[in-house]
């Protein structure tokens, strides 16, 4: 198993959608391989407590005339 793997399929079982960018035909198919096995239980507890910063502030989706218009606005509170 690979690391990127691994965060892949973590993403994966939280429901988020990763987007991939490979062209090595390697590690696409080592990418498509994160639906055969799942993570234990204390492997998720031990990634979920690993500290999460934003890596994107999201100020190019502010706007004072949009929807969102603070940072605080647009985050929801969960990383």
């Amino acid at each position: 198993m690979v690391p990127k793997q691994v965060s892949l399929r973590w993403a994966y079982e939280q429901g988020v959608c990763a987007l991939v960018k490979s062209f090595n035909k390697e590690r696409m198919k080592e990418n498509l391989n994160i639906f055969n096995w799942a993570l234990t239980t204390e492997e998720a507890k031990k990634i979920s407590e690993i500290e999460q910063v934003r890596g994107y502030l999201g100020e190019q989706f502010i706007s004072i005339d949009g929807p969102f218009k603070t940072v605080e606005e647009l985050w929801d509170g969960e990383v």
